[in-house]
């Protein structure tokens, strides 16, 4: 009896590390997916890894207070890999947030279900450009393959925080800033070279009202290069995807 108890318990926690990267991690966890499917998705993930994993033997105490303790342990796992893997999208949707001030639509707001406020137009649309590339890349079967990855790096009840681990998310999040550039840097230059046109054209022209003009061809312009430059950014997408992947590699083996 002592033994299905035990079984059981290491289901719970296996549950519990993958359930908390499906609820963190972009794509699995955006708000639009019912929570009764993220479960459903959590569970169906444990039961195809539960095999793999109690083939190597863990020592699940079952009291009640030590089982809680490693149970929060695991969620931390799941958690700090899922926001990894977010980071990456978090730079894209503000590289969203830079185009629509450089280009003046900053105003131009519509809600995100995904952290539930208020965000640019562009952003929006960005990220979920940045999503529907995301699974044309596989990217899902990256995250499932990181999933798995950190049970042979961090086995259960062996997680705890160290100076690795930090130094390695302050190097994710200077990365969320490298990314944004990088993604808004053709419109932002083309805005800059649109207004340095405009301070010629004002010099030259001082009759001509350049603030009411500086309006809608600010918008034109960044409109055009964002649209026209689309096909360049699943590359750039890919790039970027590829060497956050071994980003990600390294976040998992300091864990």
């Amino acid at each position: 009896m002592e033994l299905y108890v035990s079984q059981f318990l290491l289901f719970l926690v296996i549950f519990a590390r993958i359930t908390a990267l499906v609820v963190v991690a972009p794509v699995f966890g955006h708000r639009s997916i019912p929570v009764q499917v993220k479960a459903g998705l959590g569970a169906l993930l444990t039961i195809i890894l539960y095999p793999m994993i109690s083939q190597h033997p863990v020592a699940v105490d079952l009291q009640l207070i030590p089982f809680f303790i490693l149970v929060i342990r695991e969620v931390m796992v799941g958690v700090l890999l899922g926001f990894g893997l977010g980071i990456l999208f978090s730079g894209i949707q503000y590289a969203g947030e830079l185009i629509s001030f450089s280009i003046g639509l900053s105003v131009a707001t519509m809600f995100s279900s995904e952290d539930n406020q208020q965000t640019p137009v562009i952003g929006e649309f960005m990220s979920l450009f940045a999503m529907l590339i995301f699974l044309m890349l596989n990217g899902h079967h990256f995250v499932l393959e990181a999933l798995r990855l950190t049970y042979s790096t961090v086995p259960i009840g062996t997680f705890g925080f160290s100076q690795p681990l930090f130094e390695r998310f302050v190097a994710l999040g200077s990365m969320m800033f490298v990314v944004a550039v990088k993604i808004s840097a053709p419109v932002m230059v083309a805005e800059f070279l649109t207004n340095v046109g405009l301070s010629i054209m004002a010099r030259v022209m001082p009759q001509m009202n350049v603030f009411v003009v500086s309006f809608p061809l600010s918008i034109g312009v960044g409109l055009i290069v964002l649209f026209s430059s689309a096909p360049f950014m699943v590359f750039i997408f890919k790039k970027l995807l590829l060497g956050f992947e071994d980003n990600i590699v390294e976040l998992v083996k300091v864990l």
